[in-house]
């Protein structure tokens, strides 16, 4: 039987050009350690290192209960109507 895989929520940073850039990404247990450092695969299939976690949250999420935040955008835009094509002026 496979074992729960765990998420936590953390920030993470990475250094670039004297400034920083910061997201929060829910992360699988292992890798939500203070002071790991990371890969992120980017929106093209390439590897971007040098992420660090920064903090990571206390609560545990199971995988099928980590939100899928392109979804939750996706249903708000059409219960909103923002998803309509809009006019052009």
């Amino acid at each position: 039987m496979a074992r729960d895989v765990f998420y936590r929520q953390c920030r993470i940073v990475k250094r670039i050009d004297g400034g920083e850039l910061a997201q929060v990404s829910w992360l699988p247990e292992p890798y939500a350690a203070p002071g790991r450092i990371l890969k992120l695969r980017d929106a093209d299939g390439a590897w971007d290192d040098g992420w660090v976690v920064v903090g990571a949250g206390v609560n545990r999420l199971r995988q099928d209960q980590v939100p899928d935040f392109h979804d939750l955008v996706k249903a708000h835009r059409r219960a909103t109507g923002d998803a309509a094509t809009r006019a052009k002026d």
